[in-house]
């Protein structure tokens, strides 16, 4: 999707690691800059620019797979940390 009043503007959904997400670019004077947002609930996950659309989307789309994996991480700790035995209150 483009607006017809700025053809330097540009969005699209992309696929980062399985999970959709929405990729904006656009150009700023003499540089292009991106963001690539998590759809629902449309909260940007990822930034970039560059000289060229291609160099500023692709450190936006690095950006945001980085954010995705540590969240992936994250959760995961947290699943293993609620798995493990208590020993509250024994000695």
């Amino acid at each position: 999707m483009s607006d017809p009043q700025n053809n330097e503007y540009s969005k699209r959904t992309e696929t980062i690691g399985g999970r959709a997400v929405g990729l904006t670019s656009y150009k700023v004077g003499a540089r292009y800059c991106a963001r690539v947002d998590n759809v629902d609930p449309g909260a940007i996950i990822g930034r970039g620019q560059g000289a060229t659309r291609a160099e500023a989307e692709q450190q936006a789309i690095e950006s945001a797979a980085l954010t995705l994996n540590l969240r992936d991480a994250s959760q995961a700790m947290r699943r293993s940390a609620e798995l493990l035995p208590t020993n509250r209150g024994t000695k």
